[in-house]
């Protein structure tokens, strides 16, 4: 596939199947990640692969936040966390200085990025989820992770998509091209 298919064709993920990714395929797309554009060589990432007995916390955890009302409701809540094959945990070294915290949010994008369109390549879909249960205060608890030295940005599922989301229509680029 080349390369603007591969831009075009790429979704979201919302639904995965149970399958899973090879291990390597993932560590090999996190290598690539590190190449993302990276202003002042900060490298700021604190990628944390989540293991299944800790996804299961994080699931607990999304339950108690969310308070979904019923079973059903219950385990599409679990599933979102438990299905994809992978979770990583998308956190960010603290700077004393926003302006670098600002780039460095930029690079962690530019990273899942190059992440999401590797997997994509071989068939392997991603979610960026930044809300709930993935940025808590308890999540640092459960990874390990101090929060006066990390942020938490959330975390990205990687999994063979359960279906592929349609494409959705995209703007023509003239309208946010501005000449001067």
């Amino acid at each position: 596939m080349d390369f603007r298919e591969l831009v075009k064709s790429r979704r979201t993920v919302h639904n995965y199947q149970t399958r899973t990714v090879p291990d390597e395929l993932v560590e090999e797309a996190l290598r690539l990640s590190l190449w993302a554009p990276n202003h002042r060589l900060t490298f700021p990432w604190v990628y944390t692969l989540v293991t299944r007995e800790t996804r299961e916390k994080l699931a607990d955890l999304a339950v108690e936040l969310k308070k979904p009302e019923t079973e059903i409701k219950i385990k599409a809540t679990r599933d979102t966390i438990l299905n994809p094959s992978h979770l990583l945990s998308l956190g960010l070294k603290k700077s004393p200085k926003p302006q670098v915290q600002h780039e460095d949010f930029a690079t962690l994008a530019c990273s899942v990025q190059i992440i999401s369109l590797f997997l994509w390549q071989h068939g392997i879909g991603t979610k960026w989820s930044s809300g709930g249960y993935s940025t808590h205060p308890k999540t640092y608890e459960i990874l390990g992770l101090n929060p006066e030295e990390v942020t938490l940005e959330g975390c990205l599922m990687i999994g063979h998509p359960a279906f592929v989301p349609h494409v959705p229509e995209r703007p023509d680029a003239s309208q946010f091209i501005r000449r001067v």
